[in-house]
């Protein structure tokens, strides 16, 4: 991606990640115009699947230590709860969970031990910045604080309080076809978690899929079919995805999620929540990369998951292209200024080339 085009890209990106994209909410419906204003102005057939969830939304968040009243962010997903208890410093323990660096495991962990709700922060190497959650599978609130307030809650009794309500909230996936043959899945979402612009989480990812779609759909000729699917409410506990795989698969061969990408540190995770990734597709890449002369790591992130593990589950083969470490996912910190348009730009090549050369490899 080079000159006018990616000068292109920029200036869709600065208009799109200037505000927050979380699913029901004004940005998020400017997101979808803005889909169908690009795909009628690429001249694309394209077909919109509409589905509704029911959801908590957390409207805010505190505790209280000792008439000292401490902010939180609560996870998407949280309950409301205004209850007294005791957090321990040990690691899952007390009647609240304790846990730096929350992971979708450790939640359910906390809560099939009886926690009645978790706060997390985040670790000395990374910012201090409060983590703005997605939807983590759990019934129990979950409340992110900043790691300069964890000694006035550990080994402390605090008054927690989430005041949160339930949403019946729209969302909107768009699904793009080019070719024919086998299916190749390429898939992102568009949606982001509260308080957050999601530059890279994920809207790069996004958006190249647009611009993809949009160089592939004149001459494609190989012999499989490309299916683009842009998902909403992935950070509602992939509500979108599920929603369009609720019909049988057909034909379908392989998969691949970009989530993350756009920051420095570009990567393959061949390994993550849902186990190995898939292992031909993973090679075919690997030799592609080798092939362009260019550097990436592949790397098992064993906390990770995405819209790739429901068809993993399926049998699919996958292929997860993201950033690692990406430390500053779902914080304030993740804006258009973030973004590295080096990294941007030799995706999009390796990704074009990718699915060009795909039947060659």
């Amino acid at each position: 991606m080079k000159g006018e085009r990616l000068d292109f890209f920029r200036d869709f990106a600065y208009k799109l990640f200037s505000y927050n994209r979380l699913t029901g909410t004004e940005g998020n419906l400017k997101a979808r115009k803005f889909i169908e204003s690009f795909l009628e102005y690429a001249s694309a057939s394209y077909k919109k699947e509409v589905f509704s969830v029911r959801k908590a939304i957390p409207e805010e968040a505190w505790i209280d230590v000792e008439g000292e009243k401490i902010k939180g962010v609560a996870y998407l997903g949280s309950s409301s709860i205004d209850r007294k208890a005791y957090v321990k410093r040990e690691y899952l323990e007390g009647d609240i969970a304790l846990v730096p660096n929350l992971t979708k495991e450790k939640a359910l962990q906390a809560q099939e031990r009886g926690a009645i709700a978790v706060i997390t922060y985040r670790s000395e190497d990374k910012a201090d910045a409060y983590v703005y959650g997605h939807h983590m599978g759990v019934s129990i609130p979950i409340i992110s604080i900043r790691r300069e307030d964890v000694p006035k809650v550990e080994d402390s009794e605090v008054h927690l309080v989430v005041k949160s309500s339930e949403k019946l909230i729209q969302g909107v996936n768009f699904l793009m076809e080019i070719g024919r043959g086998p299916i190749i899945y390429l898939v992102s979402h568009m949606d982001t978690v509260a308080g957050t612009y999601g530059a890279m989480g994920n809207g790069v990812g996004f958006l190249l899929l647009l611009f993809l779609f949009e160089e592939l759909k004149e001459g494609y000729s190989t012999p499989y079919r490309l299916r683009f699917l842009i998902t909403d409410a992935r950070e509602l506990g992939m509500e979108g995805i599920k929603f369009h795989l609720r019909n049988s698969l057909k034909h379908v061969f392989y998969c691949i999620n970009l989530e993350g990408i756009g920051w420095y540190n570009p990567a393959v995770i061949y390994k993550d929540m849902g186990g190995y990734n898939g292992e031909r597709i993973n090679e075919m890449f690997y030799r592609h990369l080798r092939d362009m002369g260019v550097d990436v790591d592949f790397c098992k992130v064993e906390e990770r998951d995405g819209e790739h593990i429901p068809f993993k589950e399926l049998g699919v083969q996958t292929l997860f292209l993201s950033s690692h470490p990406f430390t500053i996912r779902h914080t304030p910190y993740d804006s258009y200024d973030a973004i590295s348009w080096d990294h941007v730009a030799i995706w999009y090549e390796v990704i074009l080339s990718f699915l060009r050369r795909f039947h060659k490899l």
